[in-house]
């Protein structure tokens, strides 16, 4: 029995925005001693239209409501019913933003919401929507999407959730009593003084990664690495075949194979581009496997994506390690900010913060705990605004204590590395292998073979992590840390708290050192001051780039009177942060003499943060421009981040990565430029190394592209390259408005910035969802996950994305039957890293746009297009607006660029009928 009265409340509404949409229906239901005394149900008239998506979501109609009475008129009989009872919603932030400005705030006790309640309960669970929660319970079916339905959902769902609690551990119920927000107070406390259920009410967790670097169940010998035999495995009556069902021979992926399988065993560097469908993963796993078994060294294989680091580590590696007759072993490796800090737990346990925020991520965190084996924070579905605070409890280098450290043996990083030590395979992505590359070597296990798949991102991966950045908010954040002799919680402050503790003997030269301290902390505190504004009169003395707010530390730039400044400001800065690092290294020792080895060991790594800051500072202004591109970037907040990168990463990743791994496999479905690698291999430095060690080969999509994609190439339209974004959206919106019905809406519009998607989604939100139609749009209508659910369960959706959108999408069938390329995908020459490239190369005498934009446009190209076509049975249109495509020489080396498609050359009025004409042939 609920250990209090709740009455269960669910608003339906016109939209998302309080200030704006309307209630159209209210529902409540009441429990008190063990049932439902009460319910309470009624539309309402929002005196305004319902709008055809929440008509469709709910089913409310214009008519229903038109007779319903007003807010007004029904509230006294949903405040009768919640007479002395703690309200209950699930999300009920939104219900209550709906009710509070027509309701004097105090008229409710502190809502208990039972979403809040699933997140900590079922830490691990990939939703905790109401829908989702009721299937994963086995609760009763009672619709979806109307108030008294859903409020009956969540009335069985709190039930759910208290016999839940009750179940739980004591002592957890002690620390979440001690966390808990004052709303969840009174519930906890009840499970902690009542009796524990009789029959225990299982709380499971998903554990995504729980599995964790499981060997095979299959005790045999390693065969002999035989490129044959693993052949005959793809075959189509082979070892594959018999196990996987539906299983699909494909020449292309037994060419990929052998590629992989010689360059392995040849020691070779080998590019291989393997079209969509080829079954790449399994071409290189196999090989991958038996190599490193039977030679008894390590490969290592590097995604960009989590969602492929996902689907090699939970579907491929086990149906291999279930199906190969002999035992290899797997792990999963990740970054140390990928794991739990229990240190960092303990100390927030200790100083918990008075944000609600971070208190409710804290008694998650508990509850995972109890359940994760791994510590990976992966396992865990975190909203944006948990993954803000994460950072609080994650693992980082700057504040582990190493064998300091009470924690230091079950440590969940040290754990996942002795993991990766006893591994054949090791699975990691591109910013784990570049952290090791610069790092020398000194992160990861020795693995002296590497495949990387989705190496198109290679070269921005490596210029991003083999440069340098200084982050003001970062900055900012280490000095509240470190904070000073009066600031009880921060390090500055649990010194000198642990100090005074000290026998009289020991603490007096310690007291000293730690005054001294603070007029160090404020001298270095005054000298960044001092450089930020600085920086400021810098930009101020320069024009921002207009994308992006960067400004780029130009030769010219250097010249000037402002730039002189800055150097002067970090001169004194420079000499603050060399004592402070000083001081701290004395303060370690210090501390590790008085009994005090955990924060000798946080004052050491105070020290080498603060050592770090002025190199990076000294890397990024001094930068060699010959070598070096230096930059500042302003974010949304108006704070800087300095940043450099290397002019050309090519010949440092052929030094510091390849020369030092006896074979490196690339592949992607993009690599080639007019099917050559010569872009590819200059850009990665793979054109430095001994030209018999490098190989290539291009493996062919096995989908049938004449029969399976039209390419609709629009003549006629204005030249996006002459135009603003928004007189280029206003101008192709008409088409867009027509070409969508043409299949029934299901169409990805791939845009080359966000400026120019918000200008397209205003103008499609009024003249396509006026018809009916759903315009959803990146970075408005929610996350990318839940962006792509709503458009494949949305009849009549149409997607705006921007970015990441060009890739890494799978929409297979129906879902998606058009792809809409506004504007071809040209980087921006503003940008630092393009632009100091750019005159790079005319310096040399070469051709910028030829050797550099273009080729990077047609290989995003090629990515867009490849959203359209993932499987065998998919027909799909890609529709090209950008009239370049046609009127420009160089537009045919992107039609040629893609499969042997169907082409059709069309005026922007004829679009329609011709798209429609194919799909019915």
């Amino acid at each position: 029995m609920l250990p209090q009265t709740y009455v269960v409340l669910d608003v339906e509404t016109t939209g998302l925005d309080p200030a704006r949409d309307k209630i159209i229906e209210i529902a409540a239901v009441r429990l008190e001693e063990g049932g439902i005394t009460g319910q309470f149900q009624t539309l309402v008239n929002p005196g305004r239209p319902i709008p055809p998506a929440i008509e469709r979501l709910t089913g409310i109609s214009d008519a229903m409501v038109h007779q319903a009475p007003p807010l007004t008129e029904v509230l006294p009989g949903l405040l009768e019913l919640c007479h002395k009872a703690v309200p209950a919603a699930h999300n009920g932030s939104f219900d209550l933003a709906f009710l509070n400005p027509v309701l004097s705030r105090d008229w409710h006790a502190p809502l208990l919401d039972t979403l809040t309640l699933s997140r900590i309960l079922f830490p691990c669970l990939a939703s905790h929507r109401l829908d989702y929660m009721r299937q994963h319970l086995g609760l009763e079916a009672t619709g979806h999407h109307r108030a008294l339905a859903d409020a009956l959902t969540t009335a069985r769902l709190l039930e759910a959730l208290w016999e839940a609690t009750r179940a739980l551990d004591r002592n957890l119920l002690t620390n979440f009593l001690a966390l808990a927000p004052p709303g969840l107070q009174p519930w906890f406390q009840a499970a902690l003084t009542g009796e524990a259920p009789a029959n225990h009410y299982e709380v499971a967790a998903a554990g995504l990664f729980a599995p964790a670097a499981g060997s095979s169940p299959h005790p045999g010998s390693v065969p002999d690495f035989n490129v044959d035999d693993l052949v005959t495995m793809l075959a189509p009556d082979g070892l594959l075949a018999s196990h996987i069902a539906g299983y699909e021979y494909r020449p292309q992926q037994v060419a990929m194979l052998r590629a992989v399988a010689a360059a392995l065993a040849d020691n070779h560097y080998l590019t291989v581009e393997a079209g969509t469908g080829t079954g790449k993963s399994l071409a290189y796993l196999l090989p991958a496997i038996y190599w490193a078994c039977s030679q008894q060294k390590r490969v290592a294989i590097a995604t960009h994506t989590i969602s492929l680091q996902e689907q090699l580590w939970e579907k491929d590696l086990p149906r291999l390690r279930a199906i190969l007759p002999f035992t290899f072993k797997a792990a999963l490796v990740k970054g140390r900010s990928n794991y739990l800090c229990r240190r960092k737990l303990r100390d927030f346990q200790a100083n918990p913060s008075v944000g609600e925020e971070g208190r409710l991520l804290a008694l998650r965190v508990l509850r995972w705990l109890q359940l994760t084996t791994s510590g990976d924070w992966s396992e865990m579905k975190l909203t944006p605004e948990e993954e803000g605070f994460k950072f609080a409890l994650a693992a980082d280098a700057e504040t582990c204590a190493g064998s300091s450290c009470p924690f230091n043996e079950g440590c969940f990083f040290n754990v996942a590395r002795r993991q990766a030590e006893g591994a054949n395979i090791l699975i990691l992505n591109h910013s784990l292998l570049l952290s090791d590359v610069r790092l020398n070597n000194q992160v990861l296990p020795d693995y002296p073979y590497l495949i990387i798949d989705e190496a198109h991102h290679l070269e921005e991966a490596a210029t991003e992590h083999l440069g340098s950045n200084v982050s003001q908010a970062a900055c900012e954040f280490f000095f509240r840390r470190l904070g000073k002799g009066d600031q009880p919680f921060t390090f500055m402050g649990r010194a000198r708290h642990l100090t005074r503790r000290l026998p009289p003997e020991g603490n007096q030269g310690l007291l000293q050192f730690l005054g001294d301290m603070d007029i160090t902390i404020n001298a270095t505190l005054a000298g960044w001051q001092s450089f930020w504004v600085n920086l400021g009169r810098l930009s101020e003395a320069a024009r921002w780039e207009e994308t992006g707010y960067t400004l780029r530390f130009t030769n010219h730039l250097k010249e000037t009177p402002a730039w002189d400044n800055l150097l002067v400001a970090f001169g004194n800065l420079e000499e603050n942060l060399c004592g402070l690092a000083s001081r701290l290294k004395r303060l370690s020792e210090l501390l590790d003499a008085a009994g005090a080895p955990e924060m000798a060991a946080d004052a050491a790594n105070f020290g080498d943060t603060v050592a770090q800051y002025s190199y990076d500072l000294g890397q990024i202004l001094d930068a060699d421009p010959d070598t070096t591109i230096g930059w500042v970037e302003k974010n949304s907040h108006d704070q800087y981040i300095l940043r450099s990168a290397p002019l050309e990463i090519g010949p440092l990743l052929a030094e510091l990565l390849f020369s030092r791994k006896q074979a490196v496999i690339l592949t992607s479905a993009t690599l080639a430029v007019n099917n050559s690698f010569t872009f590819y291999h200059q850009q990665t430095g793979l054109q430095e190394l001994p030209e018999e060690r490098v190989t290539s080969c291009q493996v062919a999509s096995p989908f049938d592209y004449p029969s399976q994609a039209l390419v609709c190439a629009l003549k006629g339209l204005p030249n996006p390259g002459q135009l603003r974004d928004a007189d280029y959206a206003r101008a192709i919106a008409p088409v867009l408005t027509a070409v969508c019905p043409a299949v029934d809406g299901r169409s990805l519009i791939l845009c080359t910035s966000h400026r120019f998607l918000r200008e397209i989604y205003e103008l499609l939100s009024t003249s396509l969802a006026g018809n009916g139609y759903t315009v959803l749009a990146q970075g408005i209508d929610g996350s990318r996950s839940r962006l792509l659910e709503e458009f494949s369960q949305t009849p009549r959706a149409v997607l705006l994305g921007a970015s990441s959108y060009w890739e890494g999408i799978d929409l297979p069938g129906d879902l998606l039957r058009c792809v809409i390329i506004p504007r071809l995908p040209f980087p921006s020459p503003g940008q630092p890293i393009m632009a100091a490239r750019t005159e790079h190369l005319a310096a040399r005498g070469q051709n910028a746009f030829a050797t550099l934009s273009l080729p990077q446009a047609i290989i995003r190209f090629r990515q867009g297009f490849g959203r359209l076509i993932r499987r065998a049975s998919d027909r799909g249109v890609l529709v090209v607006l950008d009239r370049r495509l046609l009127s420009q020489r160089y537009g045919r080396y992107f039609i040629q660029s893609l499969p042997p498609v169907t082409l059709a050359e069309v005026e922007p009025a004829a679009a329609p009928a011709r798209i429609t004409a194919w799909f019915a042939n």
